[in-house]
């Protein structure tokens, strides 16, 4: 079973182990008279006192994973760590060496041995977990919320880079916007938007029937289709053909996953097509976003791909769809813009809806949900997001204010 360095750290603060099982890699007995004060710079553990065989030693302990990371981290170069009398890791081999800056060896003690499973599955759940999943609820759902927020803002200035200009800006909220609408299967869409980019198709597409043909027309999606007579295929059709004539465009090879009818592709990008033709600028779209999302025109609200109507007709749109594209588009780059231009009232506005939006229910949520506590809007389950890829997969616990106030006496 994985362990992180924090639940080491916290089964030598706690006595977690059996006393008697003990032993430093050469063999010798260790008695633990006082496991020492946490100390997140520097040794781990500082003012402890350990009795290896028949001496007593009075220093600080250094916890990691494994021997070798006593090297990684450069303890072997770093003076502060001559005080270390003992080097606890979990596992070790018996050609396993530890030495300080002075050549000194500094014994290690494998705490594996000495703790039992069942100590270890209650610290440490199996399956998909963050390495203090065992310990969240000893931390108050206050703290927990606050550090979703505070990720949730680190998240939101993670996405934008620094923009060259403008144009540049609003081309990443049109990829943006194009993956929303296709998540979870976002990536063909935003191959559409690079093809196709928000000013080449506001300039050449003006009506609502030529952005759902350049739309649909580069997603491959009206190659090779049968021949119609019914009015609006045929409409389609020659104003995909008019524009491949006209400005070159050519249909990119997708791949798409199967979905839901009214989540097919058709149904999506024209409906994207029906949002686009309401705003003549993407800056008014993401400043003042509708209150839903509109329906594709009414071809598209009857079927679900070239001549294959839906079972029911559809009368109004996802709200799930529009709450994403809002989490994911809209309101970052809503955000991020008045930001740059110091309107910061009004961002904040933004902010307050945002937190306002139910929180999302995605497998990271649900994690902290059930070993910590759940999020109480979208702000904190993308905030939880970025704390997940940030600082508990590569185990950061010391840089984290929950793992900092476990350990802490």
């Amino acid at each position: 079973m994985p362990v992180s360095e924090l639940l080491l750290q916290w089964i030598w603060k706690n006595r977690l182990y059996e006393a008697r099982l003990l032993r430093t890699l050469t063999g010798e007995a260790v008695e633990v008279k006082d496991p020492g004060t946490f100390y997140p710079r520097g040794p781990d553990f500082q003012g402890v006192q350990v009795v290896v065989g028949d001496m007593l030693w009075v220093g600080s302990v250094e916890i990691d994973v494994e021997p070798s990371l006593w090297y990684v981290h450069a303890h072997h170069e770093n003076p502060t760590y001559r005080s270390v009398v003992l080097h606890v890791v979990w596992k070790a081999g018996q050609d396993a060496h530890t030495y300080d800056i002075d050549g000194r060896e500094v014994p290690i003690v494998a705490l594996a041995p000495a703790v039992r499973e069942t100590i270890l599955e209650r610290l440490y759940p199996k399956g998909r977990s963050f390495p203090c999943a065992g310990l969240a609820q000893m931390r108050p759902a206050a703290e927990w919320h606050a550090l979703y927020d505070k990720w949730g803002e680190l998240r939101l200035r993670g996405r934008h880079q620094s923009y060259r200009d403008e144009a540049e800006m609003l081309q990443a909220f049109w990829r943006a916007l194009l993956y929303s609408f296709g998540v979870p299967d976002g990536a063909p869409y935003r191959e559409i938007a690079d093809a196709l980019p928000w000013a080449m198709l506001t300039r050449y597409a003006e009506s609502l029937l030529l952005k759902e043909a350049a739309l649909l027309g580069v997603a491959g999606l009206l190659e090779s289709v049968s021949p119609s007579q019914e009015p609006y295929e045929r409409s389609l059709l020659e104003a995909w053909r008019y524009l491949r004539q006209k400005l070159g465009w050519r249909p990119l090879t997708l791949k798409w996953r199967p979905t839901r009818p009214v989540a097919s592709p058709w149904v999506r990008l024209a409906q994207l097509a029906a949002l686009v033709q309401g705003y003549p600028t993407l800056l008014g779209l993401f400043l003042h976003p509708p209150a839903d999302l509109p329906l594709p025109s009414p071809y598209w609200q009857q079927h679900w791909a070239w001549q294959r109507p839906l079972a029911r007709p559809l009368r109004r749109s996802s709200t799930l769809l529009y709450q994403n594209i809002l989490i994911n588009a809209i309101y970052p780059f809503a955000i991020y813009y008045l930001r740059s231009i110091g309107r910061i009232e009004e961002a904040l506005e933004v902010v307050e809806r945002f937190r306002r939006l139910p929180p999302e229910n995605h497998a990271y949520a649900r994690l902290y949900a059930r070993y910590a506590y759940p999020a109480e809007n979208a702000w904190q389950t993308q905030g939880i997001l970025q704390l997940w890829r940030e600082a508990c997969q590569p185990q950061a616990c010391l840089s984290c204010p929950i793992g900092l106030a476990i350990l802490k006496p």
